[in-house]
């Protein structure tokens, strides 16, 4: 619509300065004709009085020579001059030309006398006045009429330049209002789709018919989509990860197993020599074998759970503590020292608990696979003026400058074939922003690397 009225307005344009252009030239045709039409009056009148001053027939025949030449250009132009004058306009001043050209002739052939000479120059001189009145006037009409009409052109850009202001103007708001806010809006959300932050459905306004209708619907239809395998994505590295820690995960459970065994053998064997304070002492170590199994179980199917995201108010020292406890057995068989700073109180936050769980997970099982040969896991916790800030540190072989700026990518990985998808960090970083945080890492080739987390904390309970 915008394009259709700019392109209207620059025809009609066009067809006006043509239209005045046309006029304009049809308005110079015409002043050439007066001006040869008056040029040629006026060379008649100057031989017409020379004939009358020195009655000589060169004169005369001069005179009669260029009555003629009017009366050619009077047939020659007649459609022009009809147009310009109309037709009664046009035959008057033919009769004009035809009497002043009779009496010519007729003074031509006279006796050459004084009286009747008078008698004709008196007529002569009226119609010839007549004549150059009439194209006089011709000449003086059409000179004000290109006059009028260069003044119309001369305002007319400035009229064009105002209209066309007001037009930019309306399509700068139409397209801004009916485009470019919903291309920006639809930006944005792109944008935050990229980053793995999913708002919600974008409202689609409009005509359905509409293109910009039709997209904003598709981009819900991709943002449902990309969500849902957002979702299973996530879980798949839950069940990686559990994979992970099965074999630590098996000994966690084996020794209160074992544990309880022996105390159940023990009462057993040896009930009826034991008094009852013994017994109830054996019960309880079974209880507490049973509740660390229990425990170690549910912490288990707690993170590897399919939940949707919830907030809830989390102690982050929590967390830390209760994803620390899954990585016990890992710690030991790695040989991996763990160790815990809180540096200033940090309130709890309205967070996804289980994903701020899975984030830590991926963090401390790339921590344990860059420490092949066993070092230091070091998690720091603090609060800054704006913001909760969590660093996971190892003392790992580090990641080279130029990967850097590539690990939070899908699919990127420096680990070998089969140990690695390239998804934990990529996951992770999505959690984060979704979270309304940050994440950054610090490494240099063999000196370890820091993972930081920073959380708004404007989000404190």
């Amino acid at each position: 619509m915008a394009f259709s009225v700019c392109f209207v307005f620059m025809a009609l344009l066009i067809a006006i300065n043509y239209g005045n252009l046309y006029r304009l030239s049809s308005s110079m045709q015409f002043f050439e004709i007066s001006e040869e039409l008056n040029s040629t009056i006026l060379e008649m009148r100057r031989y017409e009085k020379n004939f009358f001053l020195f009655h000589s027939d060169s004169d005369i025949e001069e005179n009669i020579s260029y009555t003629t030449r009017l009366n050619l250009i009077l047939n020659r132009e007649e459609e022009n001059l009809v147009k310009s004058i109309g037709k009664n306009n046009y035959h008057q001043f033919l009769k004009y030309v035809r009497d002043y050209s009779s009496l010519m002739e007729s003074l031509r052939g006279s006796s050459g006398k004084d009286m009747e000479w008078l008698e004709s120059q008196t007529r002569i001189r009226r119609s010839g006045q007549d004549l150059l009145v009439f194209a006089d006037q011709l000449v003086h009409n059409e000179r004000r009429a290109i006059k009028q009409l260069l003044q119309q052109m001369g305002s007319f850009p400035m009229i064009n330049l105002l209209i066309l202001i007001i037009l930019l103007v309306f399509v700068i708001f139409f397209i801004g209002e009916k485009m470019v806010r919903p291309l920006a809006r639809i930006t944005r959300e792109s944008e935050a789709i990229a980053q793995g932050v999913f708002h919600g459905m974008i409202s689609p306004f409009g005509n359905p018919k509409n293109e910009i209708y039709r997209l904003i619907a598709a981009l819900n239809q991709m943002m449902h989509e990309l969500e849902s395998r957002h979702e299973q994505l996530v879980q798949s590295r839950k069940i990686a990860a559990v994979g992970t820690l099965t074999s630590g995960i098996a000994h966690e459970i084996n020794n209160p197993i074992n544990n309880l065994s022996l105390t159940l053998e023990s009462l057993i064997e040896n009930h009826e020599a034991m008094d009852p304070a013994e017994r109830l002492q054996l019960y309880r170590d079974a209880l507490d074998q049973v509740e660390r199994a229990s425990d170690t179980v549910k912490n288990l199917l707690e993170f590897s759970r399919a939940n949707h995201p919830k907030l809830e108010a989390v102690s982050l020292d929590e967390v830390i503590d209760k994803t620390a406890r899954l990585f016990n057995n890992e710690f030991k068989i790695h040989k991996v020292r763990f160790s815990k700073e809180i540096r200033s109180p940090v309130p709890a936050l309205r967070l996804d608990k289980g994903g701020l769980q899975q984030v830590l997970v991926n963090l401390f099982l790339n921590g344990i696979q860059a420490m092949p040969k066993g070092g230091e896991l070091k998690v720091v916790l603090e609060r800054t003026r704006d913001e909760v800030r969590l660093d996971v540190t190892d003392t790992g072989v580090g990641i080279p400058p130029e990967n850097l700026e590539k690990v939070f990518d899908p699919f990127f990985t420096t680990k070998k074939e089969g140990e690695g998808t390239g998804l934990g960090l990529s996951v992770s970083y999505s959690i984060i922003r979704k979270h309304g945080g940050r994440m950054q890492v610090q490494s240099g080739d063999g000196s370890g690397t820091t993972f930081s987390i920073f959380l708004p904390a404007g989000s404190a309970v």
